[in-house]
């Protein structure tokens, strides 16, 4: 094989990857801004607050900034987690290790301390309001 087959091969495959999880995300792309929904769920809550949680978030998932608010706070993480990485035995992009990280050194959260498989978008952004108040 030549090193040009290779590269060609490589690059279908990450191109096919790439289709694949835009196809899978589709739902939350296709949502109009959810800045509503935060500000109603969260009245007193500032703009900057809700969109720098969601960045935190947009960063920890390896999505780009611009579609933090494609996500509402009744998602739960996941059901974003496994719409993003469908087979459960293979390798991840370490997506929650990630957010903990994250939480845990802007906000001063522990999120392996309350986890629970359902728990929301919103339910994280309350914790990091209690942290942060």
């Amino acid at each position: 094989m030549t090193w040009l087959t290779v590269l060609l091969i490589l690059a279908r495959s990450v191109a096919g990857t790439l289709i694949a999880d835009r196809v899978r995300l589709r739902r939350y792309w296709n949502r109009t801004c959810t800045g509503r929904s935060w500000k109603s769920a969260f009245p007193d809550a500032s703009k900057a607050e809700i969109r720098d949680f969601l960045g935190m978030f947009v960063r920890a998932f390896g999505f780009r900034a611009s579609r933090r608010l494609s996500f509402e706070p009744s998602d739960r993480v996941m059901e974003i987690y496994r719409t993003r990485n469908p087979l459960r035995d293979w390798p991840d992009s370490m997506e929650l290790e990630i957010l903990a990280a994250l939480a845990r050194r802007r906000y001063a959260l522990d999120l392996p301390s309350f986890w629970r498989d359902d728990v929301t978008l919103g339910e994280l952004f309350e914790r990091t309001r209690r942290r942060v108040a």
